[in-house]
């Protein structure tokens, strides 16, 4: 298993987190979202910015289209196990514009 690592890129202004992919999996808070990539936890870096370590924490995951069954696979009606998902990123768009509500004074 790989080390989840960090890198700055002071030129581009960019900061890569590299951590390898797992089998998907149930997340351990509600279940709802399957997770492909964690940090396990707030790591820190021998990187330093501004000549303190830096910290960092990350999760990917993707939102299964069917319910996923206590076994971490997704089910379609009939039980029997789906497909995995892609690993291609997210195509979901919202369907209305977030509206703020304005307070009155």
């Amino acid at each position: 298993m790989i080390t989840p690592s960090i890198s700055i890129d002071r030129k581009q202004k960019k900061v890569t987190i590299e951590m390898a992919l797992e089998a998907a999996h149930p997340s351990k808070g509600t279940g709802k979202t399957m997770v492909i990539a964690s940090t396990r936890g707030l790591r820190t870096s021998t990187e330093r910015f501004a000549h303190r370590p830096i910290s960092y924490t990350a999760n990917v995951f993707s939102y299964p289209t069917r319910p996923v069954n206590s076994s971490g696979s997704a089910e379609n009606s009939t039980g029997a196990a789906a497909a995995e998902p892609s690993i291609t990123g997210s195509s979901r768009k919202s369907s209305r514009p977030h509206k703020f509500k304005k307070e009155k004074p």
